[in-house]
Parts: C-alpha cells; structure tokens; sequence
C-alpha cells in the first residue's frame, strides 16, 4: 500500500491519511482506521453490541440514527449490522381473562 493509503474497516473504501505527510489533521486519528466520522460512529455501536456494553435493541437504535440507507459494508462489519438490525421486539401478550 502507498503511505498513507488506508482501508476503511467498516465501508471498505480506500482513502488517504497519514499526517506525517500532509494528508490528513493529526489530531483525528481515528482516521488511520475509517474513513468518515460516520464510519467510526457505526463500528462504535457494533463493537459496543459485540462486546456486551449494549443490546440489540439498543444497537439497533443507535444504527437507525446513523442513517445506514445506501451504505456498503465490509464483509464482517455488514453481517453484525444485518444481525443487529434483524432484531424485532417482542410483543406483550395481554391476557384479558
């Protein structure tokens, strides 16, 4: 890879970042791993779900926000949002006895 050329880890898309060359404010270096700030908000939410700090309902709360509409994911990234966003609440079954 050239210096400075990165893969995003949750889209896939190729970009450049490397401060030490010009490309890039070294004070965001969370971009040495995504992409766009959307990016690092949707593997936050994921990562949080996977590592049990947040449910699914939640999790899919939050990715509902982020507007995923149009997105394209990495293969492992895209089967845990598809998993997260599969979930459905259950529905109270009154008894009306």
């Amino acid at each position: 890879m050239d210096r400075g050329k990165r893969k995003c880890l949750v889209c896939g898309k190729e970009y450049t970042y490397c401060p030490q060359c010009g490309h890039g404010d070294a004070s965001e270096t969370w971009r040495y791993l995504y992409d766009d700030e959307k990016c690092k908000q949707i593997f936050r939410v994921v990562s949080d779900y996977a590592f049990k700090h947040i449910d699914k309902k939640t999790a899919k709360g939050r990715l509902e926000a982020l507007n995923l509409k149009g997105m394209m994911f990495t293969e492992d990234i895209g089967k845990q949002i598809s998993e997260i966003l599969a979930y459905k609440e259950k529905e109270k079954i009154v008894n009306e006895d």
